[in-house]
């Protein structure tokens, strides 16, 4: 492709004087990825801070890349495939761009023709239904892999296993692709014999077969067939599973056709050569003769300044296997910055040191120009105006929990203490030394499921002397997490906010402590509503929930009857039943009112369909419960009764921000859109706390994701496992709070969490514009609250992780210096230097 036009193309959007799709800040890194285009260079990292548009950014290099005839390929955390798909459509609002691929299974479906099933006709029509479900629903291609203009593939994709059978030689359809390559190439065919493969399996048998022929095509096309047959050689039956793979990967590659541009999305992750990642951007990725790659991460460095040579390695090549010795070069000069900048933390500073800062900044800035662009809040203009005027914009306040904490009970003290205790006897159980760690944290050890530690504590007779006495101590009473002093100090000061009608964002790695403190904000919301006489949306407590409702009843401003659970349920079903019925009858009058409005209105007409209801009374259920929750946002009072006239006007609405010029006249493509839309909504009325982990289904993910952002929604309380929500999720719309439950030692993931509210368009930068309006009392801040259990291992792991975190800061956001009080004196003298300091921190900006 011609990266000159490509160059072109980036320009003409950077000279455009709106700020949309790009703010100045974009368009300043889009005309230096030009410039650098035109220099030669084929190779960046896009390090912005988190939250500053950096996949804007991207998608319009892939717009250039497209717009002159070029292919790219996006490699990222496959969750974020559909804020993708949204940034896509801003540059091109009819673009088709297909979710993540995310296994061999689907590289293969992607060769499936309707044809391929056997069996009666219900067997095949279920194939083809199912078939052409995954097609509209973009997880699969029309055509084929190759002819897609932007193919996302999920970080871990290359993680595919071909386990061997024990009973033979390898078989299975997973074991097809690589035979039939080699000896397609070889200029020989394989038989199809139907009793080698399960029933199941003959339709992925024909696809794989189909694959193979487009991949030996493109391999005989290209040239490559004499050095991809000198890999292939040999016996393919018994070779290990690993064996297999490596030789396999390549061959993928050629399936997917060649890429002028990689993205890759968090490229800080999975670091190790033989990690998921490096394997895509090794033999996956087949990159034409001259191809881009554009790394995306906030954290290029976490732990360590020597993974700065890791993350530029991936960009420039080094994971096809070429050692990129120039970047060995630099290590010393970034250890070298490293270990000044912790001299100015902590010494006084003076003439030479402040000289010697000058020096290794000046190589550190140097060395890394050539790869990184970088913007951080510093170069927003609101963020700076107000750090001039009110000092950080970001608020760090640790939750200190301590003996003197409400709810601190003698029994948590003597565990605490007795868990301190065991951990620094002498011994040489682990096991034993672990308790210090998860009695602060709450997890295991008798206070959650065993299986988050697969670890039990020894029995009474594997223990003696001080050991057993203290032991006996931290066992004592049976715990109950739901008492736990942390999780109590968490909901109080969650709760205060949520008093505030503001939402409040918690992170966590463990579960069972995660789970308690969930179903413990949403006990005490229900029994707050059964009080006060407010609606709850279920008919029962559910079995389990029931420990959660039982402790919260034990507060006495909170306990609505003596009756216990089944009192509890009694008064939930009478007034779901009162609900539900007021409910039908409702949207019974709003059905007869726009109905009288449809033969002269057509979107009543329609309207007028989604408000039908079925004789079972599950009037919640299905397209107008989704349609009613997403009226509902739209409404200036929530608790008025609807009118027809109301629900039609917001309707018509929604249906023209839907439309386009030339779709206000196509029903069936207005439906279609209005049916996408709704897919963000529920169609119930949801909880007031919810948890997002691991096993939360990508469905499931997006519409909590939705309904946090919407200001009138709950979740009012989204609690979301460090692994799965700390990167690439927006939950900044109606957020401007994060508990974090659980530190870290990684303060890049810190870093991450606290971006998920800290980016452009952000609750915060609403609120302050608003505040602005009135300016009455503190300016609004992003705050940051730690739950800290005191002088506990809990404790010191939050005083390393904040040490690492300065390091961090010092590295990638310019914070050189340690903090001044606001009104500390320092000598003109003093000042002079800090002021050299400030002057020479390194800065990665495109318009330096």
């Amino acid at each position: 492709m011609d990266w000159m036009k490509a160059a072109d193309y980036l320009e003409q959007l950077a000279s455009q004087q709106t700020d949309e799709p790009l703010d100045a800040g974009q368009r300043a890194s889009v005309a230096q990825l030009a410039a650098r285009i035109r220099s030669g260079q084929r190779a960046a990292l896009l390090a912005d801070e988190v939250g500053m548009g950096k996949t804007r950014i991207a998608v319009a290099l892939i717009s250039a890349v497209r717009n002159v005839g070029g292919r790219a390929a996006i490699v990222l955390p496959a969750g974020l495939g559909v804020q993708w798909q949204k940034e896509l459509r801003l540059f091109q609002p009819d673009d088709q761009t297909l979710l993540p691929l995310r296994s061999y299974d689907g590289f293969i479906a992607g060769f499936l023709t309707e044809e391929d099933a056997e069996g009666n006709e219900k067997h095949k029509r279920k194939h083809k239904d199912w078939l052409r479900n995954r097609r509209q629903q973009r997880e699969l291609p029309q055509k084929g892999w190759a002819d897609e203009e932007v193919l996302m593939i999920s970080h871990t994709f290359a993680a595919m296993r071909f386990p061997n059978p024990s009973d033979g030689p390898a078989g299975g359809w997973r074991r097809e692709l690589l035979p039939n390559v080699a000896r397609l190439l070889a200029g020989q065919r394989r038989n199809f014999m139907r009793n080698s493969f399960h029933r199941g399996e003959v339709s992925q048998v024909h696809a794989t077969r189909r694959a193979a022929r487009t991949i030996a095509d493109t391999i005989i096309e290209h040239g490559l067939c004499r050095s991809v047959l000198d890999d292939l050689a040999g016996d393919h039956r018994w070779l290990a599973a690993d064996e297999y793979k490596r030789k396999i990967l390549p061959l993928i590659g050629y399936g997917l056709g060649r890429f002028d541009l990689i993205v890759v999305d968090e490229a800080h992750k999975a670091r190790g050569e033989d990690s998921s990642l490096s394997r895509i951007l090794g033999p996956v990725s087949w990159e034409s003769d001259d191809p881009f790659r554009l790394g995306m991460t906030a954290t290029p460095v976490e732990l360590d300044s020597a993974q700065w040579i890791d993350t530029l390695g991936r960009i420039s090549g080094r994971d096809d296997g070429e050692d990129v010795t120039s970047l060995a070069e630099l290590a010393e000069w970034i250890s070298g910055y490293v270990d000044v900048v912790k001299r100015i933390q902590i010494e006084e500073l003076d003439n030479p040191l402040t000289e010697g800062f000058e020096s290794t900044s000046s190589r550190f800035q140097h060395a890394l120009r050539p790869f990184v662009l970088r913007r951080d809040k510093r170069h927003d203009p609101q963020i700076r105006a107000f750090q001039e005027a009110h000092g950080d914009y970001r608020i760090v306040e640790d939750l200190k929990v301590s003996p003197a904490t409400e709810g601190f009970t003698r029994d948590w003290l003597r565990r605490f203490c007795a868990a301190e205790a065991l951990s620094i006897l002498p011994q040489d159980d682990h096991r034993v030394k672990r308790v210090r760690l998860s009695v602060a944290q709450g997890y295991g050890f008798g206070l959650a499921p065993e299986s988050e530690t697969a670890e039990q504590l020894p029995q009474d007779d594997e223990l003696e002397g001080p050991q057993s006495f203290w032991f006996d101590a931290f066992r004592g009473q049976p715990a109950d997490i739901y008492t736990h002093p942390a999780i109590l100090a968490a909901v109080r000061l969650i709760e205060s906010y949520v008093e505030r009608h503001e939402k409040v964002l918690v992170f966590g790695r463990f579960i069972a402590p995660m789970d308690a403190l969930t179903r413990l904000l949403d006990a005490r919301e229900m029994l707050r509503r059964l009080r006060d006489g407010r609606h709850w949306p279920a008919s029962k407590v559910r079995d389990e929930s029931e420990p959660a409702v039982l402790a919260a009843m034990n507060d006495p401003d909170l306990c609505v009857t003596t009756g216990g659970i089944t009192s509890i349920n009694q008064i939930l079903t009478e007034r779901y039943r009162k609900w539900s019925s007021a409910r039908r009858t409702e949207l019974a009058r709003l059905h007869r009112e726009i109905e009288a409005l449809a033969p002269q209105d057509d979107t009543a007409a329609l309207l007028v369909g989604y408000l039908r209801q079925d004789d079972d009374g599950e009037e919640l259920q299905g397209d107008i419960g989704a349609l009613l929750e997403a009226l509902g946002d739209r409404r200036a009072s929530a608790d008025a009764p609807w009118s027809g006239n109301e629900m039609l006007a917001l309707f018509k609405g929604l249906l023209d921000e839907l439309s386009t010029d030339e779709e206000q006249e196509n029903d069936s493509v207005l439906q279609s859109r209005l049916a996408s839309y709704l897919q963000d909504f529920s169609g119930r009325e949801g909880n007031f706390a919810r948890m997002m982990s691991g096993a939360t289904l990508p469905q499931t993910r997006r519409l909590l994701q939705s309904a946090f952002n919407r200001a009138s929604s709950w979740p009012m309380v989204l609690l979301a496992q460090s692994r799965v929500g700390r990167e690439g999720l927006n939950l900044h719309e109606a957020c401007r709070t994060v508990v974090i439950l659980h530190a870290e030692w990684n303060p890049g993931i810190v870093e991450q969490q606290i971006g998920r509210v800290d980016r452009k368009g952000s609750c915060w930068l609403k609120d302050l514009d608003n505040w602005h309006g009135h300016a009455e009392g503190d300016p609004p801040r992003i705050r940051i609250h730690p739950v800290v259990v005191s002088g506990t291992y809990d404790d010191h792991n939050w005083q390393v992780l904040k040490e690492r975190w300065m390091e961090l800061r010092a590295q990638l956001h310019g914070e050189v210096l340690p903090h001044q009080g606001t009104h500390a004196a320092i000598s003109p003298e003093l000042e002079a230097l800090r002021n050299r300091i400030i002057v020479a921190t390194p800065s990665f900006a495109p318009w330096e």
